[in-house]
């Protein structure tokens, strides 16, 4: 089966139903295309995300992939096109035309694997600068990815209506972090850090985190994992809250508008994106993190100058950083190579933030609202649905569908004759 007039077969390969940053990765995708119901006939293939829970919430949203789900299940012949929300080493030739998308890397090479991977693709989609540079510099004698072959499409802004939940917190004043107890987040210098600044003052931390899952267990040993960082902090009076479970998006847009949690902080090693920081910009809140890897790609205004010249300038407080080496708990072969390098914060300066942040509250809130403003001007569903759109005529331009429907009428027509 090919394309009818100007509609294209899509197969969207991907972790659509998880509950991880790939899948909401998935699920982005698939609104670009659905915003498009007279380019596009989608079809899905889902697929696992490690460990991570799939989200069974009968949400219409979810009814529309279950369908595109079971359309896939009976379709046979040849798709013009697949999109697959995948790590590179995953992607396949599976339709006429490939379109390989990543949520791109945390550090500062890419695998030989993944950079094949990329090759085989018609186009690569990544979510930051950051990813496109470190594709395009991770060469391997011959094999090397073109900066041509790549474009950079990030999340859009999602208007979401907040759902109330009582987080019960003793505090007035917040900092949060949202981030898995994995060594890439660097959640406990995160927490211990803060812990130690804060010994003396009615100040609070809020954690939204799990160590793989979200049971019982797993919360149990987070927990213990939590009051381990900050055994030697003793008599302290600031707080530390863990939130530890699933959150729809709703509940999520209230924690980031919650009127006692003033600021985003995060001590990461590297993102491809950081969604949960993207989150926190257009929600209005503060945010503070290393300026290193996909989410400076937001933090940073870009304004051009009297000269003509386009510049940059923060609305986020900067965190010190160095690159060194990546420990050896965080390689993940083909993912995170044993000597890639990415940011490992400075604790002076993370410290030095918080404090600046709390003691100067309104000009960071300033800021802040400055950010939010133009990430939502600049990222856009309308913007980012039409960058997906615009990658895909790149490989199958409408001009293809006028011949091929060309030619299918004469075939028709000459059947027809004999």
């Amino acid at each position: 089966m090919g394309a009818t007039g100007s509609m294209r077969t899509v197969l969207l390969k991907g972790p659509i139903l998880s509950r991880s940053g790939y899948g909401e990765h998935a699920r982005c995708v698939f609104r670009a295309l659905q915003s498009r119901p007279d380019l596009y006939d989608v079809y899905i293939e889902p697929t696992n995300w490690g460990k991570t829970s799939w989200s069974y919430t009968a949400t219409e949203e979810n009814k529309e992939i279950l369908h595109c789900v079971n359309k896939r299940a009976h379709f046979q012949g040849t798709f013009n096109i697949s999109m697959q929300v995948l790590i590179p080493n995953e992607w396949q030739n599976l339709a006429e035309k490939n379109i390989g998308v990543t949520a791109g890397i945390e550090t500062d090479l890419a695998s030989a694997q993944w950079v094949h991977g990329c090759r085989n693709m018609d186009r690569v989609v990544v979510v930051s600068n950051h990813a496109k540079d470190v594709f395009v510099n991770s060469v391997y004698d011959d094999l090397r990815v073109d900066a041509s072959q790549i474009d950079v499409i990030g999340y859009p802004v999602k208007n979401k209506e907040p759902e109330g939940m009582d987080l019960e917190l003793e505090t007035d004043f917040n900092f949060m972090a949202i981030a898995q107890a994995g060594p890439r987040k660097c959640l406990d210098a995160t927490v211990r850090w803060f812990a130690e600044e804060f010994k003396d003052d009615n100040v609070g931390l809020v954690l939204k985190s799990n160590i793989v899952n979200n049971s019982i267990p797993d919360r149990n040993n987070l927990l213990a994992t939590i009051k381990s960082w900050v055994s030697q902090v003793r008599d302290r009076k600031c707080k530390i809250y863990l939130l530890h479970g699933n959150l729809n998006e709703n509940q999520m847009h209230h924690l980031y508008n919650h009127d006692k949690i003033k600021c985003f902080v995060t001590t990461t090693h590297g993102e491809g994106f950081g969604l949960p920081i993207f989150e926190a910009a257009y929600s209005g809140l503060p945010v503070i993190a290393p300026a290193w890897s996909g989410h400076v790609d937001f933090l940073y205004k870009k304004y051009k100058k009297k000269n003509g010249k386009v510049d940059k300038k923060p609305l986020f407080t900067k965190v010190k950083y160095s690159l060194e080496k990546v420990q050896s708990n965080a390689v993940w072969e083909n993912v995170i190579e044993a000597d890639s390098k990415w940011a490992f914060s400075d604790e002076k300066s993370y410290k030095k933030s918080l404090r600046n942040v709390y003691s100067a509250y309104r000009s960071k809130e300033a800021m802040a609202d400055e950010l939010k403003e133009y990430v939502e001007e600049e990222m856009s569903e309308e913007k980012i649905y039409q960058k997906y759109v615009d990658v895909i005529n790149k490989v199958y331009p409408p001009e293809v569908f006028e011949v091929s429907e060309w030619l299918q009428e004469i075939e028709n027509n000459l059947e027809t004759h004999e």
